[in-house]
């Protein structure tokens, strides 16, 4: 008889330390890993993108990591090195995002090593399953330790069909170059190849405030009030799925990592306990709006046109993405955005419009032009970063992460966070 995967559910309404460290503690005891943590450890968290003011929900909190840290320190007093390792998103230095999520102030109670992974020692390691990746390059820290926690924000995505969870996170394993590359329609697979490197020993998943919405960076925070815990990464999200009211058959990288022989989908395959069922969860959620729209159907002052192939994990996805920071922090804008037609993927047919912007490196206009004014974004797909950029030059839209500060993350401390791989060879 196959195991069963075991997925706990903890409440906790409000973030406090002391209370995570207990329940991390004992999650840990019920798994039987007190005796393990010991050694290197790694965590990952989720610090794609930290901001008071538009990102105030799209990180993994301080004090939760506060109180995982605590749990596995007084569990056990062999771990020799605890370090949190991260590639944050956007564009953006890691460091700085660390400091906007308050990272730093965690070295003030616990001896740990906060290490931006596109700054540091790195590896390459041969993948023996993947499908798009054949070999990856990450920090040592990732590739090789005695125990690895991963301390997920639980999140809609509409480039991930709904759902970031513990599998989306490996994604911030990767470099800026690396990140993108197929960051595509081919998404799906190449966020399974990563779990051959990214797999967790412990995932404590950070649900007390969830983020959803719109963008995965921009959108609002809900109070859902629990710690999902678990140490299969595919049952585990499987789990966070539901939690949502999304089916994890119908979200590809869920499917095909069940498919590669990761982990269970379907809850007889699957013991959920705890304190709070998910029944319970559920009726907590059964309202809330997770932001997936169809890019097409959009009614925001643009024409959108979309050819193939669609990109979920593309330049569709990215754009609808970018839309939706409008939507999440400008919404007086959101229906009265200048009239441009936007053009994705390989578009059949004419198109006759005054202003025309295609976006993305592959796509094309199979057909007659006639515009005023025609533009293009390159990239497969753009950043986050030069989307804004790009539209604010061709167009004057201003997104929100169109600030002062950011821009000042964006580029100068860029810039110094570049020297600093330069001086220490660090690629």
């Amino acid at each position: 008889m196959a195991k069963r995967e075991k997925v706990i559910l903890r409440r906790l309404p409000r973030y406090e330390p002391e209370k995570i460290e207990g329940i991390i503690r004992e999650g840990l005891d019920e798994f039987g890993l007190i005796s393990k943590i010991q050694g290197r450890i790694t965590i990952k968290p989720n610090v794609v993108m930290a901001h008071h003011k538009i990102a105030p929900a799209a990180y993994t909190r301080p004090e939760f990591i506060d109180g995982v840290l605590s749990a596995i320190t007084s569990s056990n007093g062999n771990a020799k090195q605890i370090t949190i390792a991260e590639k944050c998103g956007a564009g953006m230095p890691t460091t700085r995002m660390f400091r906007r999520a308050g990272y730093y102030r965690l070295k003030h109670n616990h001896k740990i090593k906060l290490l931006p992974i596109e700054e540091s020692k790195k590896t390459t390691v041969a993948l023996q399953k993947g499908k798009v990746h054949e070999t990856i390059r990450t920090a040592r820290e990732i590739a090789s330790n005695d125990f690895c926690i991963y301390t997920p924000k639980l999140k809609s995505n509409a480039l991930s069909f709904g759902l970031t969870a513990a599998m989306k996170l490996n994604i911030g394993i990767l470099c800026d170059r690396e990140r993108m590359w197929n960051h595509n329609h081919k998404l799906d697979e190449k966020i399974i190849d990563l779990l051959e490197v990214g797999s967790p020993d412990f995932i404590a998943t950070d649900a007390i405030e969830i983020s959803l919405g719109g963008n995965h960076l921009t959108q609002h925070g809900y109070p859902l009030g629990i710690i999902v815990q678990a140490t299969n990464a595919v049952a585990h999200d499987a789990v966070c799925a539901r939690i949502l009211h999304l089916d994890p058959e119908k979200i590809p990288h869920l499917r095909i990592a069940r498919e590669r022989g990761y982990g269970p989908l379907g809850l007889e395959d699957i013991d959920i306990s705890g304190d709070i069922s998910l029944d319970e969860v559920q009726h907590t959620t059964k309202e809330w709006e997770l932001g997936l729209m169809d890019i097409r159907n959009l009614d925001c002052g643009m024409e959108i046109l979309c050819g193939e192939p669609y990109c979920q994990g593309g330049c569709h996805g990215v754009v609808l993405d970018w839309l939706h920071m409008i939507k999440d922090r400008k919404p007086q804008l959101w229906g009265k955005l200048p009239s441009w037609t936007l053009v994705m993927g390989k578009y059949k047919g004419d198109v006759s419009a005054d202003r025309v912007m295609v976006i993305g490196s592959c796509s094309e206009i199979q057909g007659k032009v006639q515009a005023r004014v025609k533009r293009r974004i390159k990239g497969c797909p753009p950043k986050h970063k030069d989307l804004v950029l790009w539209f604010f030059l061709k167009t004057g839209i201003i997104n929100p992460m169109f600030r002062l500060d950011l821009i000042f993350d964006a580029y100068p401390y860029l810039f110094l966070s570049w020297c600093r791989r330069v001086l220490k060879g660090r690629f």
